[in-house]
């Protein structure tokens, strides 16, 4: 029998390293403000997300939509290469069942009641901070802060935030794990997704008889399972089991019986590729670089024009044709500008527009309504179409049709 190469390093340290700069990064995220504006939001009341720098407006979240699927074939391509890593070391399900273990371990010891009122108390701190978090990604933090003091957070926030605090304060005070094991589906998307070289954690087969069935591995699974049974749906893939295995057989001159591993070998020694990987990897590389073409070239502005709701067409002394309208403007870029709204040339037509539609001052980010008419001398025929531009720094930056009433 071959023993495993003597290992002592512990998987522990890396993990909680991971769990850590991951919840670090959620919660540091909202009070990143490059330019006075979060670095991720949904505003939504001015309907924009905040996108690392971009602001896409809802008339751009076909942009979101390739965020989210790339959130979600990416998410597939983690599992189809990384197994259940997500569960054991990313998840926000499994930090918080860990903290909630850390304050259990914490106040051991300490006499009843107050054992336990502090463990609550400390659950109850935890989930306002959770619920509070996530209210940040829809409310900056200093708004939020000012307004939660002021009694102003309003009643769709304030329900959020309390609703949240309340399933958060539920879920690690009664369910943790137990979550993991019968509600969350990831577990059963994983094993249709599991490839032969998909990473698992698993027990050594050939090693059975230099297992001295001490059961350390059983006893440190937060799952509680028994990893020497072969692969089961419950398994987060944390290495808790390793570490517990490898302290084991140190001091007797092994390393331990458990391992990560890509699937097993090929009798020649290779390893299978993981086709499906490569694909939905091909996918994600491909909807990243449409993300980004997408938002290096969105318009800085952009122009939407109707016709008033009266539809009313004037005719003047002179023979010129009037009609009125309404323009959008939308200021997409991260900086002040001043527009122009000017017409195409029309050869035989003297064209004229008559408003506020010249030096319009929009900030970052801004929308604007303007009303304007639209005089033609000599009165066009039926079906002319002007061209509507709207101008910045003499840079055409949007255009729309303007269809002329005649009658």
């Amino acid at each position: 029998m071959n023993l495993p190469p003597f290992k002592t390093a512990r998987i522990a340290p890396w993990r909680k390293t991971v769990q850590w700069l991951c919840t670090l990064l959620l919660l540091v995220v909202p009070f990143i403000r490059p330019g006075g504006e979060s670095l991720l939001r949904l505003d939504a009341g001015t309907r924009t997300l905040l996108f690392f720098g971009a602001k896409l407006r809802i008339e751009e979240f076909y942009l979101l939509l390739i965020v989210v699927l790339i959130l979600v074939f990416g998410f597939l391509f983690v599992t189809m290469l990384f197994g259940r890593v997500w569960c054991g070391w990313l998840c926000p399900q499994t930090t918080l069942g860990d903290l909630a273990d850390w304050l259990d371990a914490r106040t051991r010891g300490i006499p009843a009641p107050l054992d336990g009122a502090l463990r609550h108390a400390g659950y109850l701190v935890l989930s306002a901070l959770v619920a509070s978090n996530l209210v940040w990604y829809f409310i900056a933090p200093p708004d939020f802060f000012a307004r939660l003091l002021s009694g102003s957070l309003g009643a769709v926030a304030g329900i959020s935030l309390a609703a949240t605090g309340v399933i958060v304060y539920l879920d690690i005070a009664f369910v943790r794990r137990t979550f993991c094991k019968t509600v969350c589906p990831y577990g059963r998307i994983q094993l249709m997704a599991m490839e032969r070289g998909t990473l698992t954690l698993e027990f050594d087969p050939g090693l059975k008889e230099a297992c001295i069935r001490c059961g350390s591995c059983v006893r440190a699974c937060p799952m509680g399972i028994d990893i020497r049974k072969g692969l089961q749906i419950e398994c987060i893939n944390c290495g808790r089991c390793l570490d517990a295995c490898r302290d084991v057989m140190a001091p007797r001159g092994s390393g331990g019986l458990i391992h990560y591993t890509f699937g097993p070998p090929a009798p020649d020694g290779s390893r299978a590729i993981n086709k499906k990987a490569l694909l939905v990897g091909g996918v994600v590389t491909l909807l990243a670089a449409l993300l980004v073409v997408g938002v290096t070239t969105r318009k800085e502005a952009t122009l939407k024009v109707q016709r008033n709701a009266s539809g009313e067409v004037k005719t003047l002394p002179d023979g010129s044709l009037v009609n009125f309208y309404s323009a959008y403007l939308e200021n997409r870029s991260g900086a002040a500008g001043t527009f122009q709204l000017e017409t195409a040339p029309m050869p035989g037509y003297r064209v004229e527009l008559v408003g506020p539609v010249r030096d319009v001052e929009l900030s970052a980010n801004e929308n604007r309504k303007i009303g304007f008419a639209l005089k033609m001398n000599p009165a066009p025929a039926p079906g002319t179409v002007v061209e509507l531009r709207l101008v910045s720094a003499g840079k055409l930056v949007a255009a729309s049709p303007l269809p002329v009433a005649t009658k």
